[in-house]
């Protein structure tokens, strides 16, 4: 039986339509569970941004809290429970959210929360109420009550009974917050009866009974208060507990489900690509095995060259024998390559390639850095996986200056936030030194200080900017020097120091970056020294050929036997150097300890720089970097 031409077009599209109606259904599927895979991370990320928030506002709570109860300051009350509000819808909306994902241990936690800031905030109101019937001074309330008796008793009691009861009054201010420093003053009290008693004084026993009634009050009044303080304070480190609970918890579920999101995406990709690989490779065999026309074979041809060409990435792929089976334009480019390597073993191309060892192993390595030249790219070598069987393996090349330029961008969008955060704590402190002043009427010296700050200020933006022409350089700079200041450190930029515009193919943002690390480093090191010995002093020098820069710190030096080692990635003597870091400024270096100086290395050998150092008294990081060496040049 003979199939028309016909027949056999329609029979192979047929196949290559079914092809791909499988393909969309597997994308249709991952794509499901990527989105219900981020539905989750949303909820946990939701839920530690509302717990944070549920920190915040208890803390500022307590401390207004402690405010209100040692000034009896009403407006102390007011803040608390304003942020005990804010606590209690925070928490219901933390509640609202563990119901809607319907995790019983969530809602528990959750349940426990609320019913702890409720009891939290009625406790307060109760507090609040017994201290204004307590008093808020000496004139209202059951102290200004006692108050109005003592002085009414003046003319009954001795001089020495009359000192007594005042130190009772005033040793009473604060009862209710030491439960074991004042007892019922039953022995005083009776001595005082007595004498009034046998001075047959009818009218001032009439008024010490009732003085005796109204401490009696108070007394009682302050028993309520203590017991009111414990319970809220129990309710405090019961929310504590749980949201402490709850936050480690959802931390320790986010992290499980980035982990399983990357592994579900690294898996999504390379499924795609062997689906999308089969798809092709089944509609071109039919067609081709149908007899269809060179015309449509060479289309097909064209449209796949057109496809891996547009790809950003250089992309080598390789079969089961390691052989190089396709590489694109983008491949030769980044690797200086002049020939076509297709049907060459991949050691051919790369005679210290690991992929070789990435197929015989079947684990995948994303983001490798590897040096070409001058040039440094991150490989990632994805082995192809048919039926439980490696059939061929993919490598991947960018650039790594491509990631350096963003991360460049990044940086000297930190230093402009620094420089801003550190501007706006020295504007507040001036505004209060003023403000003092005024109020204490000495207007010549306000004047003075005013001067003397613009003075300051005018000499310190000058120093940064107009020595330095280089808008990104002065702001890191001047980021690092409000950043020294805040830390009590003396940062200099020597006054012969001079830098015009950095030349329009200059690497500007791995200049940035290297004196951003190396004053990071400095800061470090002498954060920890004496405040008069905190000492940074920088240099920078241009030359017609090259620009020149140094990094001088007084601190604890480098020691001869870890001279070898501190450029390597991971190395750092920060966590014994800084142990008097706060737990904060910790937690924020801690990512980053050990990467500074092997970044700063890495910026210098891409733009053909020297780095070196020498530690004695001080420690001196010297960098000099040509000025005719760009990124342009290091792709020819």
């Amino acid at each position: 039986m003979r199939i028309s031409l016909r027949s056999k077009l329609i029979i192979g599209y047929a196949v290559m339509l079914v092809s791909v109606v499988v393909a969309a259904l597997y994308g249709y599927y991952s794509f499901s569970k990527t989105i219900k895979r981020k539905e989750i991370i949303r909820f946990y990320t939701d839920n530690l941004v509302l717990s944070n928030k549920i920190y915040q506002y208890m803390s500022e709570a307590k401390n207004a809290e402690n405010e209100f109860l040692l000034s009896f300051d009403i407006r102390y009350a007011e803040t608390v429970i304003q942020r005990l509000f804010l606590l209690q819808r925070t928490t219901k909306e933390l509640q609202k959210l563990s119901i809607q994902n319907r995790d019983p241990n969530q809602i528990e936690i959750m349940n426990a929360i609320v019913e702890s800031t409720t009891v939290y905030l009625e406790t307060f109101h109760d507090i609040k109420a017994s201290i204004i019937r307590r008093g808020t001074d000496s004139q209202s309330g059951l102290r200004g009550k006692l108050k109005s008796i003592r002085l009414k008793l003046a003319g009954s009691l001795p001089a020495n009974m009359k000192l007594n009861l005042q130190l009772l009054e005033l040793k009473s201010l604060a009862n209710y917050l030491d439960a074991e420093s004042y007892n019922y003053p039953d022995k005083m009290f009776k001595v005082i009866s007595e004498h009034l008693i046998n001075d047959a004084n009818p009218q001032g026993h009439k008024q010490w009974l009732k003085y005796k009634n109204f401490f009696h009050r108070l007394y009682f009044e302050d028993m309520n208060i203590r017991d009111l303080i414990s319970l809220m304070r129990l309710n405090i480190e019961m929310i504590s507990i749980f949201v402490i609970e709850n936050v480690i918890s959802s931390e320790m579920e986010l992290e499980k489900q980035f982990t399983l999101t990357n592994e579900l995406e690294q898996k999504q990709k390379i499924i795609s690509l062997l689906v999308t690989i089969v798809t092709i490779s089944a509609g071109l065999l039919v067609i081709i095995g149908f007899g269809n026309k060179p015309l449509a074979l060479s289309r097909l041809n064209q449209e796949k060259a057109a496809i891996l060409e547009s790809i950003r990435d250089g992309l080598v792929a390789v079969n089961r024998d390691a052989d190089v089976t396709l590489i694109n334009q983008r491949a030769k480019d980044l690797l200086g390559l002049k020939q076509d390597f297709v049907g060459k073993h991949i050691l051919d191309l790369f005679p210290n390639s690991r992929l070789p060892e990435v197929m015989k192993s079947g684990i995948a390595e994303y983001d490798q850095e590897q040096q070409r030249g001058k040039i440094t790219v991150l490989t990632t070598r994805i082995p192809v996986l048919f039926q439980n069987k490696i059939v061929g393996a993919i490598v991947c090349f960018r650039r790594k200056e491509e990631l350096s330029r963003l991360a460049g961008k990044l940086t000297q969008v930190n230093s402009y936030i620094d420089a801003l955060r550190a501007n706006n704590h020295e504007f507040k402190n001036k505004l209060q030194t003023i403000q003092g002043m005024i109020q204490l009427g000495k207007i010549p010296e306000v004047l003075s200080f005013i001067q003397t700050v613009q003075t300051s200020h005018q000499q310190q933006i000058s120093l940064f900017v107009d020595h330095i022409k280089d808008p990104a350089l002065s702001a890191i700079l001047l980021g690092k020097y409000n950043r020294a200041n805040e830390l009590g450190i003396s940062m200099f930029l020597v006054e012969q120091s001079k830098l015009s515009t950095l030349p329009p193919n200059f690497d500007q943002n791995g200049l940035v970056s290297i004196m951003g690390n190396l004053i990071q480093n400095a800061i470090d090191a002498v954060r920890d020294l004496k405040h008069m010995k905190r000492m940074i002093r920088i240099y920078i020098k241009e030359f017609p050929e090259s620009i020149y820069f140094s990094v001088v710190d007084n601190g604890y030096g480098i020691e001869p036997d870890i001279a070898g080692e501190i450029f390597k990635q991971g190395f750092s003597t920060k966590q014994q150097l800084n142990s008097g870091i706060s737990i904060t400024d910790k937690n924020k270096e801690d990512n980053n300890i050990g990467m500074g100086l092997y970044i700063a290395q890495n910026h210098v050998i891409s733009m053909g720089g020297n780095i070196q150092f020498k530690s004695g008294r001080e420690t001196t990081f010297e960098v000099t970097i040509p000025k005719n060496l760009s990124l342009t040049d290091l792709t020819e």
